[in-house]
């Protein structure tokens, strides 16, 4: 994990914000990203490409940005706590050599369940993909 630290129940509330994590992506990253999930579509890869569609440049994709999201829900969790689940919606384009700021708030604790919004918002401050996740946290009793 990347600088995951124990978190447990007891110390979590609703309205605790999450500490921010930011992503840019290289075009490397993504044209590698396209070849390990077997994506062809060039607007991944191929500025003129991506171009001729109508974007400024190439794409991040969509289920990357799901696996940062998943990365920084699982890190604030801890090694111990359990991404029950994540939900999120590609809602803008985002593209490569930006920072991409992922932050979240816990909405609330039910029991031993946290839930969480999230969001991604890029160097304009746009979201560009909101989420939610619920996640599982152990209790220091039980450390």
């Amino acid at each position: 994990m990347s600088g995951a630290s124990e978190r447990f129940l007891e110390d979590v509330k609703a309205g605790d914000s999450m500490p921010p994590l930011v992503k840019n992506a290289s075009r490397a990253q993504l044209f590698l990203f396209s070849a390990a999930t077997h994506n062809p579509h060039r607007v991944h890869y191929d500025r003129a490409f991506a171009q001729l569609e109508g974007h400024d440049d190439v794409l991040v994709h969509g289920p990357l940005q799901g696996a940062w999201l998943h990365q920084f829900v699982r890190d604030w969790a801890g090694p111990r706590g359990r991404v029950l689940a994540l939900a999120f919606q590609n809602r803008s384009r985002a593209f490569p050599e930006r920072d991409l700021v992922l932050r979240g708030r816990v909405a609330s604790v039910d029991g031993d369940v946290a839930s969480l919004e999230i969001e991604e918002v890029d160097d304009t401050g746009a979201v560009l993909v909101p989420a939610t996740a619920r996640v599982r946290l152990p209790r220091r009793s039980a450390a």
